[in-house]
């Protein structure tokens, strides 16, 4: 089978999640060598050819399945966070979206991928380096936030520090979905989070919580 068409075209996004889902329970039912492209497209009902040249030097579909969930993570936080205006509105978007994300997943899939990905990527020294590449990006989004509004913080000098603080934060809400901690649990927790960068900004953000 061949196409000329841009490979990013040749699959639809619906039926690319569903291949990458299907990826996931392969991968955790039966071990990453179950988890062949040949494996998935015959369990997708799709032309192997067609995943062959979508994902031209590829071992198998985890590592793109794992950068397509960051993506589609990153890019629904990010729509939210960026309506607002002040750093602590930013910040608190981006993480309770995230928990009501996560959460979601976990509920209506059976299983949380971010988990995933970060057991993966602790397992396979491969796929590690591509975790490893995610959380830096992950990272690199948290700190593009922070210093676009560095002006409200009394020392900007502490965005390395609130950056390792937040992802830690992002890493418990993993953590908390994973073990089935409702969302009016983890709301309350992320309102205390959000203490440590209310003391260190110019003036109080006055809001007790948007959820």
């Amino acid at each position: 089978m061949t196409s000329n068409k841009n490979p990013d075209d040749l699959i639809p996004p619906h039926k690319l999640e569903e291949v990458f889902k299907i990826a996931f329970q392969l991968l955790l039912e039966k071990g990453r060598q179950a988890a062949s492209i040949n494996a998935v497209a015959k369990a997708a009902k799709i032309h192997p050819d067609l995943l062959h040249q979508r994902f031209e030097g590829e071992r198998d579909l985890i590592a793109p399945a794992m950068r397509w969930y960051f993506m589609r993570f990153s890019q629904q936080v990010s729509s939210s966070s960026a309506m607002y205006a002040d750093i602590y509105s930013c910040m608190y978007l981006m993480l309770t979206d995230f928990a009501e994300l996560c959460e979601e997943q976990n509920r209506t899939e059976g299983s949380l991928y971010w988990s995933t990905i970060g057991e993966i990527g602790r397992l396979d020294p491969e796929l590690g380096q591509e975790y490893l590449a995610l959380r830096l990006q992950w990272a690199a989004e948290i700190r593009r936030r922070l210093v676009k509004f560095e002006n409200d913080l009394q020392a900007p000098e502490d965005i390395d520090h609130l950056v390792d603080y937040f992802m830690m934060a992002f890493e418990g809400i993993i953590q908390m979905v994973k073990f089935e901690t409702p969302l009016d649990q983890i709301f309350p927790a992320i309102d205390i989070t959000m203490e440590a960068l209310s003391t260190r900004m110019k003036k109080s953000p006055n809001l007790p919580g948007l959820k």
